[in-house]
């Protein structure tokens, strides 16, 4: 019986690349393939920075492709965030306004979409980007922080108190699981605000009391949302649920005092206030890094709130 060979025909993973996407300077998310006798072979990998010499070479070739999948790559995405940022990685202006954007694009979903669809890979990647880009650069505090945004966009402060939150956490000597655990609790610690009524939110007068008991349950509102999005990290659930909560008895849900508020609890009480301080709002002034951890250590409503040994990292660091 005589046997006879076929090559498979894998042109529905491939899909033309259009050369004018490509620039020169340009870091590639994805790989870029050829076709050489009906088989697919990479020409340039992902992560690949294109010079004007491998621009020319990828103009001069017959046809371009990239795989289906990669096909939502060619924008900036969750899924190309850590390309983009290798890439970027020395340049603090460009690595933030990356962060920014994909952590816009997460957020934007969250709040047009009526299930609270949160894309927990999504978030789990800005927060590896987060923690890379932490270990690669030892000042990044201090060469990061300039080129914050300093307004109170749900999207822009948790995406801050996730970044001091890991600074921290990388100062402590958390590892790389309790470091996602952390920076993922900082960045969805107050999804639940969704819940609140947006003119409360948006005021800019000494709310009532029952208005201030309404704000107060975003914290239980951002755990119930979590879980529906399937996400059941007991170590992220609490953090989320207490950080309101106070070293001296006085914050919510659960009045907690020191000896029973859990660590990434602590840190996150500390990063939320932290970048409340140090961002504008329409009735106080913005203040500095200095003066906001002053205010927390020595202030004689906050003295007795926080972490003293956290604190005076922060105020190394910070």
């Amino acid at each position: 019986m005589k046997i006879i060979k076929t090559k498979l025909d894998h042109s529905h993973l491939y899909t033309h690349l259009d050369i004018n996407t490509i620039k020169v300077g340009e870091v590639i998310p994805y790989d870029i393939f050829i076709k050489k006798s009906e088989e697919y072979v990479i020409i340039i990998e992902a992560g690949t920075l294109i010079s004007e010499a491998l621009h020319a070479k990828l103009k001069n070739q017959e046809a371009l492709y990239i795989a289906k999948e990669d096909e939502t790559k060619q924008i900036l995405s969750c899924e190309s965030l850590k390309y983009y940022i290798r890439h970027n990685r020395d340049n603090p202006k460009k690595r933030v306004a990356l962060l920014y954007d994909v952590a816009e694009q997460l957020f934007d979903i969250f709040m047009s979409s009526p299930e609270n669809k949160i894309h927990a890979n999504c978030a789990a990647l800005i927060i590896k980007s987060i923690i890379y880009l932490i270990k690669h650069d030892a000042n990044f505090a201090r060469n990061t922080m300039p080129h914050f945004i300093n307004n109170d966009a749900l999207a822009n402060h948790s995406l801050h108190v996730s970044i001091y939150a890991l600074i921290l956490g990388n100062k402590l000597q958390f590892n790389d699981t309790q470091l996602l655990q952390l920076g993922t609790a900082a960045l969805l610690h107050d999804v639940g605000l969704k819940k609140i009524d947006h003119t409360v939110i948006e005021k800019t007068t000494k709310l009532s009391e029952s208005e201030s008991k309404s704000v107060q349950k975003h914290s239980q509102y951002s755990v119930e949302i979590v879980k529906q999005n399937k996400i059941h990290d007991p170590y992220i659930l609490d953090a989320i649920m207490h950080h309101h909560e106070r070293y001296d008895g006085s914050g919510y849900p659960n009045n907690l005092t020191k000896t029973e508020m859990s660590d990434f609890a602590s840190i996150l009480s500390i990063c939320d206030v932290f970048d409340a301080l140090t961002s504008a709002r329409p009735h106080r002034k913005q203040y500095s890094s200095f003066e906001a951890l002053k205010m927390m250590m020595k202030d004689s409503e906050m003295i007795n709130q926080f972490n003293q040994k956290y604190l005076l990292i922060a105020l190394k660091l910070l």
